[in-house]
């Protein structure tokens, strides 16, 4: 008798334009790219905005950075505006935002008390050390 059998290959390494890469490279689905994309346009925009450089990427960080200066600018004037009536209110009674938001980072000031959360770097960086 005749048996049956199975024959074919198995790709464990895949060379393409004088690289060579491992055959996993070839399962990524498009979820996977779409987030190194993403992170690249992170990237990008991060870059451009380092070296000053206006990009479409970088536009969302360019306007809320606008924003929060012209906030500081007028935050002690008597100029106001729609946009920035909250930032007012919250810096005319800071304490009335934090009882209505009781999970923003009350473990803090435990922290400090006892010692701990870190701050002897702010120490060093006050007294020029470090460096």
């Amino acid at each position: 008798g005749i048996r049956p059998f199975q024959y074919g290959m198995e790709v464990e390494q895949v060379f393409q334009d004088g690289s060579v890469f491992p055959a996993a490279v070839l399962d990524i689905s498009d979820d996977v790219l779409i987030q190194k994309f993403m992170c690249g346009i992170a990237n990008m925009a991060a870059f451009s905005r380092e070296l000053g450089i206006p990009t479409e990427a970088g536009l969302p960080h360019a306007f809320g950075n606008a924003f929060r200066n012209i906030a500081a600018l007028v935050a002690d004037i008597d100029f106001t505006f729609k946009e920035v009536e909250e930032v007012k209110k919250f810096l005319a009674d800071p304490t009335a935002y934090a009882a209505a938001n009781p999970g923003g980072g009350g473990a803090a000031p435990a922290a400090a008390a006892s010692g701990g959360g870190g701050g002897a770097a702010p120490a060093a960086a006050a007294s020029g050390g470090g460096g």
